[in-house]
């Protein structure tokens, strides 16, 4: 489960990194320099820069007798040209590589790398003339067989000495090499940008026919096929030659399309394909377009086209006058091929295609390090930001939340307050009442009888204090009156008091004698004095009914 999830992480990684990694294309030749950025979107491709340059003279050793040449050239087109990104695929020629589809057993990835990494897988698989320590070498497993318990293993190498030709002359220009393709690799990769030549899994063809270089490349499911064709230095010279006579290409063309049909059948035999029925012509001369008439006409059944790769991309107004200066559109095959490439620095081609990745690069996995600690300290930072950002704004949503509960809370402690405070008023009110009120009973505890009709008295006048009043002294004067003494929080409870009295059944009269103003705990109250006039005792008793 762990390596599942770790795979998926890096299968994203990768292609994450794919797509943000900018490349320019340099293809290097005998007789010119060119270099191309591409700029894609979904399918859809856009020409960015385009820059060339001729090299007069030339040979196929003037890349390695003359480099200054080169450098100056590169270094013109990269400054006309307004090229700002360093990192650069770059191609070798095809008879500087050794490229070979390997059988070998059935073996996992583990069992692989350690035959690899030991050397002995290729001192049995492959039998080089130079110490292996010379080499460059590429491999990728183009396919698992279960079944018969073997697999295809992609084999490219090159030598060192040969490699580092192209890659002074791209550093000494200001470059930084990342990619090292082979051409034939490279303008198999163009075909990118025309998807429309390619029809499911049906095979292809791709010939390069040239001073230089001449080779076919078939493509058929994830193994390629190249071979190279022969062509004797007087009939590469003649194609070198601008002004050579028609009639001399057309038997260099003769010899050239016999040993590409002889290369083709015996391919469709060897692995019971179906027929090839496309074949894409890239080539070096000029004229090329006066000549496919002859090509096509010795190749029937088999539908020939020159490799127009800029054919379905966006070529701006400013560079289109100088893709179309060149009379042979197929020049530019490999480079828009290398310019096709991305530097994989995850591994993410080793899960998605067969001969998209070939790399060469002596130090590449040095390059692929840095490239790799760049990209991740690059988003290590947006990451960090991203995760800053989002902290933040959920700490500020947080707070927000946070602080609107808190205005809520003090809204209602607030409220609350106010009403406790309200309620403290009234109890201390209550309370100074009541503590004036129970004077009543500590006034009539006074008064002692024996006698049924005092008794008698002091429930009447209990019965007739009013709420608001309290007694503070019953005094008995004689002669059958009483005396009372008592605060009031207001006159008419004063009145009212009177008025009960007079009502009761053992006071006959009950007048007001005194009032006054009286503070009480800082609350003002009104202190009276009443006369009470007692009815007979027999009065009283007959009321009473005793």
């Amino acid at each position: 489960m762990y390596k599942q999830l770790v795979k998926k992480l890096m299968n994203y990684l990768s292609k994450l990194s794919v797509e943000q990694e900018d490349l320019v294309g340099v293809d290097i030749t005998p007789s010119s320099v060119r270099v191309a950025q591409l700029q894609s979107e979904g399918d859809k491709w856009t020409l960015t820069k385009l820059g060339y340059k001729h090299i007069e003279e030339a040979s196929d050793v003037s890349i390695k007798s003359n480099p200054e040449e080169y450098v100056s050239k590169l270094s013109q087109i990269i400054s006309s040209s307004n090229i700002t990104t360093m990192n650069a695929a770059v191609s070798i020629p095809v008879s500087s590589a050794i490229i070979k589809v390997v059988t070998l057993p059935l073996m996992s990835d583990e069992e692989l790398q350690e035959a690899v990494d030991t050397n002995t897988l290729w001192e049995n698989a492959i039998q080089l003339s130079d110490n292996l320590d010379e080499y460059s070498i590429f491999w990728q497993v183009l396919k698992r067989n279960t079944s018969d318990n073997q697999m295809d293993l992609l084999f490219v190498a090159s030598k060192l000495d040969d490699i580092d030709h192209y890659l002074n002359i791209v550093r000494q220009a200001g470059l930084k090499p990342v990619v090292l393709d082979v051409r034939c690799f490279a303008i198999r990769n163009a075909l990118e940008l025309r998807k429309d030549l390619t029809k499911g899994d049906a095979p292809i063809a791709i010939v390069e026919f040239g001073a230089y270089e001449n080779y076919i490349l078939i493509l058929h499911g994830d193994s390629p096929f190249i071979s190279d064709i022969y062509l004797s230095d007087k009939d590469k010279q003649s194609l070198g030659d601008q002004n050579v006579d028609l009639a001399v290409l057309e038997g260099v063309i003769k010899r050239f399309i016999m040993q590409v049909n002889q290369l083709m059948s015996t391919y469709q035999s060897k692995y019971k394909i179906q027929p090839i029925e496309s074949l894409l012509i890239s080539s070096s001369i000029s004229v090329v377009d006066k000549v496919m008439k002859n090509i096509q006409e010795g190749m029937p059944g088999v539908k020939v086209d020159v490799f127009n790769t800029l054919k379905n991309i966006t070529v701006p107004a400013n560079i289109k006058e100088k893709a179309s200066a060149e009379p042979n559109s197929s020049v530019f095959s490999s480079v828009m091929g290398l310019a096709t490439r991305k530097l994989d620095v995850f591994g993410y081609y080793e899960y998605i295609t067969g001969a998209d990745n070939i790399n060469l690069l002596p130090d590449r996995d040095g390059i692929k390090t840095q490239e790799k600690m760049k990209f991740l300290s690059r988003w290590g930072i947006v990451i960090f930001v991203i995760l800053a950002l989002f902290f933040g704004v959920w700490s500020f949503l947080s707070g927000q939340s946070e602080s609107e509960e808190l205005d809520l809370g003090m809204a209602e402690y607030q409220s609350l307050e106010i009403q406790k405070n309200d309620k403290e008023s009234s109890l201390a009110d209550i309370k100074s009442k009541t503590k004036a009120l129970s004077g009543m009973l500590q006034a009539s505890s006074g008064i002692v009888s024996n006698q049924k009709f005092m008794h008698t008295v002091l429930l009447n006048i209990n019965d007739s204090v009013p709420q608001g009043v309290s007694l503070s002294a019953i005094d008995y004067t004689g002669n059958g009156t009483l005396k009372i003494n008592g605060l009031s929080v207001s006159d008419q409870n004063i009145l009212q008091f009177i008025e009960e009295l007079t009502n009761s059944k053992a006071i006959s009269k009950a007048s007001l004698i005194t009032m006054s103003v009286k503070t009480v705990d800082k609350n003002t109250f009104k202190s009276f004095s009443i006369k009470c006039s007692l009815i007979e005792q027999l009065s009283v008793n007959n009321k009473r009914g005793i």
